[in-house]
């Protein structure tokens, strides 16, 4: 079709148009002063659209703009587009818009680089990312964003996230969830903190569910709370059936999900002829369970390491447990399968558990099963006292889980399902700190200290690590940091580890402090709590809106004697000091015994989740601690 040369002006007008609306859409003006504050990144539109074909295969496409305010707001207009052997990426598109919203320039091919997600030495996957970051001179301003994927692996459905990432610090304008799935299609969806529900729209083909957000304002993080997932808008998906490569699951109950890993690994429990024969040799003359499979673990320790394995639906199955014992590594999956065969030759049942792992990560959905889980280890029923076995570790204790996957919901994979369990928790009286300390104070305010320390359970695992991945010089230096004297010189030190099911690591240190305490003319002021002050930071607000969580159980117990110098008489001996509260329980005693001061420091403490009207309650309670740990006995020389 040919245009008239008045139809042409008015088509480039037109087009003219267009551009300028666009441009007036991405001027920050246009962004209200309530989505600025408090913000580093405006999203003005995020759109998600996932396209369920069947249950294995769908299209994920992502549109938006992100207006950066600040350079702490440019993270939020990168654009990561993670893809694998299940992952096609087919486009990736943006333009990077100045404050009055002209466009400045648009992606290049070349700008896309790609990453492998590949953890380091100790992995190997086929994990990748595309990844482009369009950065302007000056700020605030706009990247236009669009790109498009697909995927065969149909195990996982997307988590939507109305404040992007989840991310402080970041308000939105306006945010879309879609799902759209041929008619009668089912799946699962959890909605969490959502100020409007979903709505669901037929047609003769296919059924569409959306979700909006409008207008969020941005949050700020508080010391001490709870992820900001426990706050935000967001929305879980999972699938009811789902395919991937030549597999076909359902996922309606966590009893599915176990059903599934078994399924995906049955064939993976064949040893090798030498490996049978090792391991009976191991248990022949052992009758106890317990000391049965604590040789199994010792061996599994001793002739496996971990690395990690992800290669297409590696990420779930298993490698053979022959080829573990052939190739001495493998990674969880794979050496809880090797460890579970190697016990099943001696007549030890185990099971396979699941389990979200990090001391940082949060709780599973225990309402909505699904995929969620990253990490796999072994558990050994045996009879009051169940056995749980961490078989990526070569230094483990035996019987330890440690703060990786303590007191989390996990899945127990048994022959008729998974079942969901808890894992153990550390009490605060199996993590403890236990100090003793004998101080020969000098009359020129240096003294000679000899420490022994006693670490517990999850307060020992530092320690742990320092004996088993530090070099002595390395070590010393650690010491040095950790005992944080101003000036000192250790002169000996050693390291002594028990392994447990309550692992223990003691500590001895002899030093050299110089300015022990502080001299004042006649007098010499000495901080009986050398070792273990507590913070005086915290800072009470009436405005705090989320919950607090306080970081674990423990008990701490240190004993320090000071042998005064003979020319030094006691002034001033502060008096007993003791709180006691629902956050937990201190007390500190100061008693003269001749030439020499004995001072004992006892504090506990449990992992608990507060409302945020007690914090202020907290604080007071920590700020009382900190007053008591400055606590100073007064010394006069003598006349």
């Amino acid at each position: 079709m040919f245009l008239t040369r008045t139809s042409s002006l008015l088509a480039i007008i037109s087009i003219l148009f267009a551009v300028s609306l666009r441009g007036q859409e991405y001027a920050v003006t246009g962004v209200s002063e309530a989505l600025k504050n408090k913000a580093d990144a405006v999203v003005r539109l995020h759109r998600t659209e996932f396209i369920i074909k069947d249950i294995g295969f769908a299209t994920t496409k992502v549109s938006g703009a992100i207006t950066v305010l600040n350079e702490k707001g440019a993270l939020q207009a990168s654009i990561v587009v993670p893809f694998n052997k299940f992952t096609k990426v087919n486009d990736i598109e943006a333009q990077l818009y100045d404050s009055k919203g002209e466009k400045v320039k648009r992606l290049k091919r070349s700008e896309i680089e790609n990453y492998s997600t590949n953890t380091g030495d100790n992995s190997v996957d086929d994990s990748y990312a595309k990844v482009a970051l369009l950065k302007h001179t000056s700020y605030p301003y706009t990247v236009a964003f669009s790109y498009e994927y697909t995927n065969k692996n149909m195990m996982f459905y997307p988590t939507w996230e109305a404040i992007l990432n989840n991310l402080e610090r970041t308000s939105v304008e306006k945010s879309e969830f879609i799902i759209t799935t041929p008619k009668g299609f089912s799946f699962r969806y959890l909605e969490k903190n959502l100020p409007s529900k979903v709505q669901i729209t037929h047609s003769e083909d296919k059924d569409v569910y959306t979700w909006t957000v409008s207008n969020l304002p941005a949050v700020e993080k508080e010391p001490f709370a709870p992820d900001l997932d426990n706050y935000l808008p967001m929305v879980y998906t999972a699938p009811n059936a789902f395919e991937v490569e030549n597999y076909q699951g359902q996922l309606t109950s966590w009893s599915d999900l176990g059903k599934f890993y078994a399924e995906l690994n049955k064939d993976r429990y064949q040893l090798t002829p030498q490996t049978i024969q090792a391991v009976k040799e191991k248990a022949k003359d052992i009758t106890n369970t317990s000391q049965k499979v604590k040789a199994i673990y010792e061996y599994l320790q001793s002739h496996t390491r971990y690395m990690n394995i992800s290669l297409g639906i590696g990420g779930w199955q298993s490698m053979k447990a022959a080829d573990v014992a052939t190739r001495g590594f493998g990674d969880c999956k794979a050496l809880t399968t090797y460890m579970k065969a190697m016990l099943k030759e001696v007549g030890v049942t185990s099971y396979p558990v699941l389990v979200k792992a990090g001391d940082d990560e949060a709780d599973i959905l225990t309402q909505f099963p699904s995929f969620q889980f990253n990490h796999v280890f072994l558990c050994v029923p045996n009879q009051k006292d169940t056995l749980w076995l961490e078989c990526t570790s070569q230094t483990n204790p035996f019987g330890y889980l440690g703060s990786f996957t303590e007191a989390r919901h996990a899945l127990l994979v048994t022959e008729s399902g998974g079942v969901l369990i808890k894992t153990p928790t550390y009490s605060e009286q199996q993590n403890q700190l236990i100090r003793h300390a004998f101080v020969k104070l000098k009359d020129n305010a240096e003294g000679e200290v000899h420490i022994t320390t006693t670490y517990t359970g999850l307060q020992q695992e530092y320690p742990q690590y320092v004996v088993h991945s530090l070099t002595a010089d390395d070590q010393k230096r650690w010491l040095q940091k950790n005992l944080s004297f101003p000036s000192s010189e250790i002169s000996h030190f050693e390291f002594k580890e028990q392994k447990a099911v309550v692992p223990k690591v003691e500590e001895k240190v002899t030093l050299l402090v110089r300015n022990l305490c502080t001299k004042s003319g006649s007098r010499m002021f000495v901080t009986p709590n050398l070792l273990n002050k507590s913070s005086n930071t915290f800072i009470a607000t009436s405005e705090r809106i989320y919950d607090f969580e306080t970081a674990m159980n423990y008990a701490d117990s240190d004993s320090i004697v000071i042998e005064i110098p003979s020319n030094y008489t006691i002034e001033f001996l502060p008096t007993e000091a003791q709180v006691s509260s629902k956050f937990g329980n201190y007390t500190a005693t100061f008693k003269a015994t001749g030439n020499q001061i004995v001072y004992h420091r006892k504090m506990s403490a449990f992992k608990q989740r507060f409302p945020p009207t007690e914090y202020s309650n907290w604080v007071e309670f920590r700020r009382k601690i900190a007053k008591f740990d400055k606590a100073q006995i007064v010394l006069i020389a003598k006349p």
